[in-house]
């Protein structure tokens, strides 16, 4: 049996020692609900369990562990076995750390080959006191009184930080930005789902592909896509290429429509 377990730094390792946790296989026999089921794809499965911990202070902490085995993307440097997905979105929240970019906080990634199957850990800190931006948009389009400006900027600028990098998200959907509001008024936005997020060819590709897909996926309500949109371009500063990206995304917001119509 051959395992790889990477802590990420001596604090959670210490963290997890104390819950008991301290090792790859106290971490995939806990017992525990699935907080969904299991998605069956990729030849493997793959879900999340929610537990919760004892930080040293004796305060509860929540955590997420998400767990995998044969569910695998493959690259020209591992073709045939693949490595798990697990592995790409750890590598991506420390590749989001390194620019300073809030991401989720991991307390542990490992790895292990078992009677010939692959199974994976990710251990994340639960994103207490958070929302997923579909559920505050669907609530928004109900409550006419829902201030959604702070939420909207923030989520913009997020967006926009990212795409300065030339990083695509390339799965940016409503359900995977989670926002918190803060008493003073501001939002806190934390993008999850890593696992597909890479280098685009530009900053405007990356920028006209995930906008899209936030579009056509997100319950925008009102007139607030729009609001959103212009955010994103008085932050992201495309200069000569806006109305370029205006037009691409008016194209998408076309086709949507009509499929729309079609199925009324």
């Amino acid at each position: 049996m051959k395992i790889k377990e990477f802590y990420h730094s001596e604090n959670e390792k210490e963290l997890l020692t104390h819950n008991g946790l301290g090792s790859f296989g106290s971490l995939w026999d806990l017992k525990g609900r699935f907080i969904e089921e299991p998605n069956y794809r990729r030849g493997g499965w793959s879900g999340i369990v929610l537990h919760e911990i004892v930080l040293q202070n004796g305060q509860p902490l929540k955590i997420i562990i998400k767990r995998q085995e044969n569910h695998t993307f493959r690259s020209i440097l591992h073709p045939l076995r693949g490595t798990p997905t697990f592995y790409r979105e750890y590598k991506n929240i420390c590749r989001l750390e390194k620019f300073n970019i809030p991401t989720l906080q991991p307390l542990f990634y490992g790895e292990r080959r078992i009677n010939g199957n692959t199974q994976a850990l990710l251990v994340i800190r639960f994103l207490n006191g958070y929302r997923n931006l579909d559920d505050i948009l669907t609530e928004a389009g109900i409550n006419e009184h829902f201030d959604l400006k702070s939420i909207i900027d923030s989520v913009a600028e997020m967006a926009a930080k990212i795409h300065s990098l030339r990083i695509q998200h390339n799965c940016l959907y409503g359900k995977h930005i989670f926002v918190k509001t803060e008493e003073n008024g501001s939002a806190d936005v934390r993008f999850i789902d890593l696992e597909k997020m890479h280098s685009g060819l530009s900053r405007f590709h990356v920028a006209a592909h995930d906008l899209g897909a936030l579009f056509r996926h997100a319950p925008w309500p009102g007139d607030s896509w729009k609001l959103f949109l212009q955010s994103y371009l008085d932050k992201a500063g495309l200069g000569k290429k806006e109305k370029r990206l205006y037009t691409i995304l008016r194209e998408k917001i076309g086709k949507k429509r009509k499929k729309r119509e079609k199925s009324a």
